[in-house]
């Protein structure tokens, strides 16, 4: 063939979403199927496997057509070591070695990544970061991860787990975060953070509309769509969240001073109503050379984000 083939696995705990594309990113088939994680890695490798011969066979093309498989998973990945050291949403995947086991299955070499590196990757090279080679990439959803991008470059540290800006303690007397520790950004400002604010400020008989949202399974979605009616209890745990999330975002402008500052999953969704006070509090917070130079923007790659930098990172190390 005369283009170059690239798979790409973004593995999550309840979903696998697998691609099939060239080395410029155009997707030539897709598939997406409920993840087995809760039956452990073996079940979870041999669905991998099946998703790559699903895009396969929907593109009418064989393995040997395949350069190569990226895999993509949320989780402390040791680059070094290529271990899966343990990932939030995959049970049993601790001490896993990914690429070999995935490698054996199909016959072809694997790379794996951080999922949270593959999305910055991806957006530097064919989203909102597009032709800057400094990119923070932020994503704020039920946790908060993050991908930095350096020289152009995934920046992963000594061992590949550099990026964690959901666990940078902010508030350190804040509520217990899920890796056990006090303060992290994650436990102020994630969605799973809004909710959370939110269903205690009405189970302590607080006066909002939030009583009546979503059946009573608030979200942060319940919380953004009372906020846009001006309730005010919803303003306030935004406003909490937001600050928190700006304090952070001020701290990366000052440490990397990056051109663009990429905000993704989905309490980005929000659009303005969640990026233009984060905009202020970099504005008047961080360093005026750096703040002046940084623009944040909404991530334009969605939940192609992750399989997108995979087929980059792929290319790349191809040459």
């Amino acid at each position: 063939m005369k283009n170059k083939l690239y798979a790409a696995i973004d593995l999550g705990g309840t979903k696998i979403y697998t691609v099939l594309a060239d080395s410029q990113g155009a997707i030539l088939a897709a598939a997406r199927l409920p993840s087995a994680a809760a039956l452990g890695p073996d079940a979870v490798m041999q669905q991998m496997a099946v998703s790559v011969g699903t895009v396969l066979d929907e593109a009418q093309l064989n393995r040997e057509d395949v350069l190569a498989v990226g895999v993509c998973a949320a989780g402390f990945f040791d680059w070094q070591e290529k271990v899966m050291v343990s990932s939030p949403n995959l049970p049993g995947f601790s001490g896993v070695a990914l690429e070999k086991r995935l490698s054996s299955l199909l016959g072809l070499k694997v790379l794996a990544e951080n999922d949270a590196n593959a999305a910055a990757l991806g957006e530097a090279r064919l989203g909102a970061g597009r032709g800057c080679s400094e990119v923070v990439y932020v994503t704020v959803s039920t946790g908060i991860g993050a991908g930095l991008i350096i020289n152009g470059r995934i920046y992963r540290g000594g061992r590949g787990f550099a990026g964690e800006l959901g666990h940078m303690v902010v508030k350190p007397d804040g509520p217990v975060c899920g890796c056990g520790r006090r303060g992290c950004l994650e436990a102020v400002s994630s969605g799973t953070a809004i909710a959370r604010a939110a269903k205690e400020a009405v189970n302590q008989g607080a006066a909002t509309i939030l009583k009546t949202a979503a059946d009573g399974q608030l979200t942060a979605p319940a919380v953004f769509a009372a906020a846009s009616q001006g309730d005010a209890v919803a303003l306030s745990v935004l406003q909490h969240a937001v600050h928190y999330l700006g304090m952070g975002l001020v701290n990366v402008v000052n440490m990397f001073n990056p051109e663009v500052i990429v905000i993704g999953g989905g309490v980005a969704e929000a659009g303005e109503t969640f990026l233009s006070p984060l905009s202020e509090i970099i504005a008047a917070r961080a360093v005026p050379p750096a703040a002046s130079s940084v623009a944040l923007k909404k991530a334009q790659l969605g939940v192609k984000a992750g399989v997108a930098g995979m087929i980059c990172l792929l290319a790349e190390t191809d040459g």
